[in-house]
């Protein structure tokens, strides 16, 4: 009950529990905060045991999250990891995998050696195949770093490893580009909103300003969250409401000395204007086709830009775009495959995304991702005749190269020669096909696991691409955040025990 709902260990101690359950039962011993603590951990190994059998057992590669951010008094940094995948029963599910206390100013290598332990401590080095990092504050050098070490340590056995920043990291760094080129202006902003809160008088003075200039039915701009570019560019949207008003109190008010010149307040106007098409990205409905034209989105946008009159404009852009090259550009392939996957849609999001971008080279562009989504395929292709019915197929067919072999080995052999052949064309038959109509749900997951058995190569691919999880908010979740404020000041190993549990638990059924 206590890892299931997140209660503090110590409820065991607190003197009212003490009564309610003695008036339960009577007789019932309550244990104390050592014995309660002791039994978590035993639950929690338990379930660990249970569940590192259970992946040992599933046919698919998995997708991990790592997840950091800081607490409230950024003495402590959280690292997190999630664990996505498709089960046998083609239903989408993710596990918390641990959940480790870092120091405040850890390094790239304490993250690193923390990422290696738990894949060893649940043996899936060789089944990961996504990583998304989502780190809050993001940092350009410590992603770039992260991943460098990340993917020099990627096992070959499945080919290429995918280690990128989650869209919604990208999306924070894309606004902290937009925010560097106003950095000053944010700062006044800021200044001039404390300095309204200051005192009661500031107020009466400000709301005057406001009445002055009609704005009585807006609401007041609050200060931001630093490491949450949303409420920055919520701070200066509104902010920037309140332009006339903050004018009008400069020149009533000679103690208010903050206020941003002319200049500034466009400047910071054509920035808020660009960051604003960010916001319209995180708004959509949450499907894997949205998420791609959004990335389509910000890309033809950054184009746009490039091509702007100001200069700080296509400066901005200019860094956006780099950034997205470095970043993106092997996660949207991910993603593209993903999309195609999708036997709704196919190949139309794609040649759509791609026409929006490049115009008329949308053509060139498209035959490069059919070369790489051909690639993939391949590999999947090879892989499964390499362990699957297919290489003994092809073994039959070398036995049937003899010249003194029967007739009736002869015709087998050249029917299993057909049957490999046969599935290198897999994706032909799939794309030429058209799209399906899907039941009112969209569920494509119930799709292939009708249609599995007719593309066992693509269905393969589909479990694993369709298990990539797909976010424009940084994923940690206000639960864990909670629990993780609940257990502050418990033993590292027992909070991990608490809210890897309470994950676990919610899902008891792994003996599938």
């Amino acid at each position: 009950m206590m890892i299931k709902h997140g209660y503090p260990l110590t409820m065991v101690q607190h003197e009212f529990f003490e009564i309610f359950v003695k008036n339960l039962q009577p007789v019932f011993e309550l244990h104390s905060k050592d014995v309660v603590e002791a039994d978590v951990l035993a639950i929690c190994r338990q379930g660990k045991e249970k569940l590192i059998n259970f992946f040992d057992k599933l046919s698919c590669l998995l997708s991990l999250t790592l997840e950091l951010w800081s607490s409230t008094d950024n003495m402590m940094t959280y690292c997190c990891f999630t664990v996505h995948f498709i089960d046998d029963g083609w239903q989408l599910k993710k596990k918390i995998l641990a959940f480790r206390n870092l120091r405040y100013n850890y390094d790239v290598g304490t993250v690193h050696e923390v990422f290696k332990s738990v894949l060893t401590e649940w043996s899936i080095n060789k089944n990961v195949r996504f990583i998304f990092l989502d780190i809050t504050p993001p940092k350009d050098h410590t992603i770039e770093e992260l991943r460098s070490k990340v993917s020099d340590q990627a096992p070959p056995i499945h080919g290429h490893l995918f280690c990128v920043p989650s869209y919604a990291q990208i999306l924070t760094l894309l606004a902290q580009d937009g925010f560097s080129e106003i950095r000053s202006v944010l700062y006044k902003i800021r200044e001039c909103i404390d300095y309204v809160n200051g005192s009661s008088l500031r107020r009466q003075r400000f709301q005057e300003a406001i009445n002055n200039g009609s704005l009585q039915d807006r609401k007041m701009p609050v200060l931001d969250v630093p490491a949450r570019w949303d409420t920055t560019f919520l701070m200066l949207e509104s902010s920037l409401e309140f332009r006339t008003a903050f004018n009008h109190l400069e020149q009533f008010d000679c103690d208010f000395k903050a206020n941003p010149s002319a200049e500034e307040w466009n400047k910071a106007t054509s920035i808020c204007e660009c960051l604003k098409e960010f916001c319209k990205s995180t708004c959509n409905p949450t499907s894997r086709e949205h998420y791609f034209l959004n990335v389509c989105d910000v890309y033809n946008n950054l184009l746009k830009w490039e091509q702007s009159d100001f200069v700080y404009v296509r400066a901005m852009a200019n860094r956006m775009k780099g950034k997205i090259d470095e970043y993106w550009g092997e996660a949207i392939l991910a993603l593209g495959i993903s999309v195609v996957l999708n036997p709704f849609f196919k190949l139309d999001v794609i040649e759509y995304g791609y026409q929006q971008i490049y115009g008329c080279d949308a053509d060139l562009h498209l035959s490069r991702f059919g070369y790489d989504l051909t690639c993939a395929y391949h590999k999947y292709a090879k892989d499964i005749s390499n362990q699957g019915p297919s290489s003994s197929a092809m073994a039959e067919v070398s036995r049937c190269t003899s010249s003194d072999i029967s007739f009736k080995e002869w015709r087998r052999g050249k029917y299993a020669r057909n049957m490999v052949h046969s599935q290198w064309n897999e994706l032909d038959q799939y794309l030429k096909q058209p799209p399906e109509n899907l039941d009112k749900d969209g569920n494509v997951l119930a799709w292939w696991q009708d249609n599995a058995r007719n593309f066992p190569i693509l269905g393969k691919m589909a479990r694993d691409f369709l298990a990539i999880p797909v976010s424009t908010v940084i994923s940690k979740s206000s639960e864990v955040m909670k629990m993780a404020s609940v257990h502050d000041g418990v033993r590292p190993e027992i909070a991990e025990a608490l809210i890897c549990g309470k994950d676990w638990l919610d899902s008891p059924n792994w003996n599938n």
